[in-house]
C-alpha cells in the first residue's frame, strides 16, 4: 500500500508561498526575516496535518472533530433531522488537526453552506452567526447533522463529499481553515451522550455517546 503524506492537499499554496519568500530573502539578505518566516512556515505545515486514523471498534458514535466539548444541551433541529435533539458543539483551537471526519457509515443526504459572520467561534452567539456548511449523513435508521463552523481566523470551509456518497466511519468529510468550531446533533430518542464539557476529544477516535437499543 502507498503511504501518504499526512497533509491536507490544501498546505500546499500556502506552504509554496512561504518557501518563495524564503528564497527571496536569502537573495535581499533581509535581517531577521527567515527565522520568522520558517516559524509561519512549520506553523502552516502544523496546522494542516491530517493524520491516517483507524476508527475504534467499539460501537458508538464518533466524535467529527479535534477540539474541546464547548456545550451539551437539547435543541429542536428543523434543517435535517425535523425533530428533538441533543447538540454537542467543540471548539477546535489553531493547534487541533482541523479534519472534519464521518461520526458514522452512511450516505451524505443533506448539504448546505450558510454564509455569516467570522466571530471568534468562542463567543456564545458565533455558533448563531457565523459562516458554516451544514452535512447530513444517514444509516437506515440512524441520522445526525454534522456543522462545520468558521471563527475569527478561519475564513474558508472545505467539503469533500457530494450528496449520494457512501462514507465509511471516520472517512473525512473536509477541513476547516484555523481556529473554528464543529457542531453535531443527534437525534434525542434515539441517543445518549457520553462526553462531557471541557473534554477534548479527537475527530474519528473519541466516541461521543451510544445508541439507544432498538437503534
Amino acid at each position: 500500500m502507498t503511504k501518504r503524506i499526512p497533509l491536507d492537499k490544501r498546505v500546499w499554496p500556502g506552504a509554496v508561498f512561504l518557501g518563495s519568500l524564503m528564497v527571496l530573502e536569502k537573495i535581499w539578505h533581509i535581517p531577521y526575516a527567515s527565522p520568522v518566516l520558517a516559524f509561519f512556515l512549520l506553523g502552516q505545515l502544523l496546522f494542516f496535518r491530517d493524520p491516517h486514523r483507524d476508527p475504534p471498534r467499539e460501537e458508538g458514535l464518533l466524535a467529527p472533530a479535534d477540539g474541546t466539548v464547548v456545550k451539551i444541551d437539547e435543541v429542536f433541529e428543523d434543517r435535517f433531522l425535523h425533530e428533538q435533539a441533543v447538540r454537542i458543539r467543540i471548539f477546535l483551537s489553531i493547534f487541533d488537526v482541523h479534519t472534519t471526519r464521518s461520526p458514522l457509515a452512511g450516505i451524505i443526504k443533506y448539504q448546505n453552506y450558510v454564509k455569516g459572520k467570522f466571530f471568534n467561534a468562542l463567543r456564545k452567539d458565533a455558533f448563531d452567526h457565523n459562516e458554516s456548511n451544514w452535512i447530513g449523513i444517514e444509516n437506515r435508521a440512524r441520522r445526525i447533522l454534522v456543522r462545520q463552523l468558521t471563527g475569527a481566523i478561519a475564513r474558508r470551509i472545505y467539503s469533500d463529499v457530494a450528496i449520494g456518497q457512501v462514507m465509511g466511519r471516520g472517512e473525512k468529510l473536509g477541513m476547516i481553515c484555523y481556529g473554528s468550531g464543529v457542531e453535531i446533533c443527534i437525534p434525542q430518542r434515539m441517543f445518549r451522550a457520553s462526553v462531557r464539557v471541557g473534554q477534548h476529544v479527537s475527530g474519528g477516535l473519541t466516541i461521543l455517546g451510544a445508541w439507544n437499543e432498538g437503534y
